[in-house]
């Protein structure tokens, strides 16, 4: 199913990109993410190795570059400029506490935002690393102070390999209204069992229509 609803946002998103003129798109559901066409979100990045420190340092872009509308649902694509440029995301707010994100291998809830700490979605992944298994969200409901902002949300998704062995973690930061103001991505080490802070981003500046 979810395969299918890509599909047709490629679809359709190549067939409004060959109209000519500006076609209009409604704005989508209002919610924790700030959707819409040229938003973007400026970062510093920071890469690890496996003992903490610091190997590089760079800055990196989110960016919403499009609007499409599937089954009466408007999606924004999503582009994260250091992933792979053959990567493409749609995403969007389905309720007030909830962001939805739909790419080529999955449909699944990105961020959640909860009254209690639990386990939120899971959805099946492919890697090449490591034999596919799930992928796992988790919400926290407490708010915190990140990179300078208050009332942040935390989540955090966990990539299991078909075992059940956890190799990858990845904990978003969010503002509502704002965005991602903090991300982090962990690897499992040699003894599979410790992770390390593989890159963090943080939060500079952002613009928003």
């Amino acid at each position: 199913m979810y395969k299918s609803l890509f599909a047709a946002l490629i679809i359709c998103l190549a067939w409004s990109c060959s109209k000519k003129g500006t076609q209009q798109v409604p704005d989508g559901t209002p919610g924790l993410m700030p959707l819409k066409t040229g938003n973007i979100w400026y970062y510093q990045k920071k890469m690890h190795d496996a003992n903490g420190a610091v190997t590089a340092t760079g800055n990196d872009t989110i960016a919403i570059v499009a609007a499409v509308v599937a089954n009466n649902i408007v999606y924004f694509q999503l582009v994260w400029t250091s992933m792979p440029v053959s990567y493409q995301s749609f995403i969007n707010n389905i309720d007030s506490v909830t962001v939805q994100k739909i790419d080529s291998v999955a449909k699944y809830t990105f961020f959640k935002k909860v009254s209690s700490d639990g386990a939120v979605d899971t959805w099946s992944d492919t890697v090449t690393s490591h034999c596919p298994g799930q992928n796992q969200l988790y919400a926290y409901a407490a708010e915190s102070t990140v990179n300078g902002y208050s009332g942040c949300l935390k989540n955090g998704i966990t990539v299991n390999d078909c075992t059940s062995e956890a190799f990858q973690k990845w904990v978003y930061y969010l503002k509502p209204g704002v965005g991602l103001v903090r991300i982090e991505h962990y690897l499992v080490k040699d003894d599979r069992v410790t992770f390390y802070l593989d890159f963090e981003e943080d939060l500079k500046s952002y613009n928003l229509n």
